[in-house]
């Protein structure tokens, strides 16, 4: 169920963030902009092994992205005076825009409240625009995907302020369009995110069991 749910809101991303297909009551204009046009992108702090705290501010790296969302269960802090400009904000998109593995590349995250008074790591952007509901989707799919495949180097993965501003997204002139585009996606993501907690409890409850049924504690009938 997991896999054809997402396999689904893929096809309703090809469709709908490029204007293929259109919902019930809009045929308005798109067109093409540059991120750099409609939001401003922000590399991460830069932070030596002596700015390193047991508690602190938490700076956001790529082992805190996990499937399009955030996870708190690597953590780094640090205790250093940190520009309010990369304090993360709700709403910030944030991006993976180095690491090792190429595939991890361009992986992403919107920030929620939950991150509220935390940064990002110098291996992270973030892409800061009021339009964020609607682009946020846009670096989920291929539109953006293919250009960071493109704009990665031969030997370097990594993805520059520069070529990030440069990327080319389309995008309905409409607001209104935006908003219903992105809530169709987002009621997609909370149907994912409900099948993904009944399997993680099936999973508990079946760990649980054997427990118990393993070492003799329970007993079958």
């Amino acid at each position: 169920l997991i896999t054809k749910k997402r396999d689904l809101k893929q096809a309703a991303m090809q469709q709908l963030l490029t204007g293929h297909r259109r919902l019930p009551g809009f045929n308005g204009a798109w067109e093409v902009k540059r991120l750099g046009e409609i939001g401003e992108s922000l590399i991460g702090l830069t932070y030596k092994p002596s700015d390193v705290r047991d508690n602190g501010v938490l700076v956001l790296r790529s082992s805190n992205v996990f499937e399009g969302a955030l996870r708190f269960e690597d953590n780094v802090f640090v205790e250093m005076e940190i520009p309010e400009r990369i304090m993360v904000r709700d709403g910030d998109i944030l991006i993976c825009v180095r690491n090792g593995s190429r595939d991890l590349i361009g992986k992403c995250a919107k920030i929620d409240k939950r991150a509220q008074g935390m940064t990002f790591g110098a291996f992270m952007a973030v892409f800061r625009t009021q339009l964020h509901k609607f682009v946020y989707y846009q670096f989920q799919s291929d539109v953006i995907k293919r250009q960071i495949q493109e704009h990665l180097g031969a030997t370097i993965n990594q993805i520059t302020n520069k070529s990030l501003n440069s990327f080319e997204v389309p995008i309905p002139v409409d607001l209104d369009e935006q908003s219903a585009i992105a809530t169709v996606l987002s009621d997609m993501d909370a149907e994912l995110a409900a099948l993904e907690a009944r399997r993680d409890k099936t999973r508990d409850l079946k760990q649980g069991m054997m427990q118990e049924l393993l070492t003799g504690r329970i007993r079958l009938v």
